[in-house]
């Protein structure tokens, strides 16, 4: 008798993102987006693997006084943070999501204010992150790799997010930055120079962590990033940790799943080995197949939610997107269940997906397509 040898999900995903071939087209999603039960039984059965985000250290504030207070609008809860320190006080907003329709988490929620409202309170963003500390933290990996088995994999999130997108998302938002890195160009810089540096410090730790690959987590998108900024402020930072980390043997990603099409080349001389969420046409605005071609190094996870076009055009779009990864080596799918997924739609996703042998061909695709 002839053996057949098949991969595990876990040994497929890892084969695949280190630069191996795999046996077929891993799709991974998120735990923490599982939509529990028969179906995601289902699905887990046909090949869906799990992939767990652990943190690799704690971070402890110093010399800052933190309160919130809880304010609740017609079905909407807000909550205020007050962070309180030795140079002065600033405080954020943050609103929560609508109830459920459409979005396990709801949908609309975020900050609503952030820290900085006037020149002085650049002084207490930098007083903050200077004041940032970190410890190693390893105690949940060893847990969760016996938890998942050959079902999954353990990763970690290093630098969420890292400092330029830290003030664009996490601190200060986009006008506010832009605005005051004009008025005020020297107090931004410092403060963008005192983040990077302190969480510098985040990276021998995550390096020494047990995790099966690394994320960097910014959220990047040409909409609210320049060539120059990235260039500038997001480039050398990953290309650093990127280093450290293949020193030691590691894999590393950054989150990119926003429009890239205007940041093409610059993402290219990034040194991570993952380009993480890439989303496909028309949400994103990079070809995957042309993604592939002038990143003839990098794997591509591609972020797949297009749920909301009817199952014939979701089947098509899917279909489509795998003929232009042929043969498919360099491709993880991710299919996002963040937004809410009709069970019909998982199912039809698991079951194309689930069939898709490497290498890739034309006539394989055709094949799983007379399936559906």
């Amino acid at each position: 008798m002839i053996k057949i040898s098949v991969m595990t999900t876990r040994e497929g995903l890892l084969a695949t993102i280190r630069g191996k071939k795999a046996d077929r087209v891993p799709f991974f999603m998120e735990d923490v987006f599982l939509p529990h039960g028969q179906v995601e039984r289902e699905a887990r059965n046909r090949g869906l693997g799990v992939y767990r985000k652990c943190p690799s250290m704690i971070t402890t504030l110093e010399k800052v006084h933190i309160t919130s207070s809880r304010i609740r609008t017609d079905e909407r809860k807000a909550t205020t943070f007050i962070y309180e320190t030795p140079v002065g006080t600033v405080s954020q907003t943050l609103l929560d999501a609508k109830p459920f329709k459409g979005r396990l988490d709801g949908i609309g929620g975020g900050l609503t204010e952030y820290f900085v409202k006037k020149p002085e309170d650049w002084d207490v963003l930098k007083f903050i992150a200077e004041n940032t500390t970190y410890k190693p933290y390893y105690d949940r990996f060893a847990y969760f790799k016996k938890l998942l088995g050959d079902d999954g994999i353990v990763t970690s999130v290093v630098g969420y997010h890292t400092a330029y997108t830290k003030l664009l998302i996490d601190w200060v938002g986009t006008t506010r930055l832009y605005v005051d890195h004009v008025k005020y160009p020297e107090k931004v810089d410092e403060v963008l120079e005192t983040i990077t540096k302190n969480q510098e410090k985040q990276y021998p730790i995550a390096v020494e962590s047990p995790s099966d690959f690394f994320e960097v987590g910014d959220h990047i998108d040409e909409a609210f990033i320049k060539p120059s900024a990235f260039e500038k402020y997001i480039l050398p930072v990953h290309n650093k940790f990127a280093r450290m980390a293949h020193a030691k043997g590691k894999i590393t990603a950054i989150h990119c799943d926003g429009r890239l099409n205007g940041l093409k080349d610059l993402i290219g001389e990034l040194e991570h080995d993952i380009i993480h969420a890439i989303t496909p046409l028309p949400i994103g605005n990079l070809p995957i197949k042309e993604a592939l071609e002038i990143w003839p190094n990098k794997i591509l996870w591609i972020n797949f939610e297009y749920y909301n076009m009817g199952l014939k055009a979701m089947q098509k779009k899917l279909l489509d997107i795998l003929r232009s990864i042929i043969p498919g080596y360099r491709v993880v799918f991710g299919p996002s269940t963040e937004r809410w997924v009709p069970p019909e739609y998982f199912r039809l996703l698991t079951k194309i997906l689930s069939q898709a042998t490497l290498p890739l061909t034309e006539e394989k695709i055709q094949k799983i397509e007379r399936s559906l």
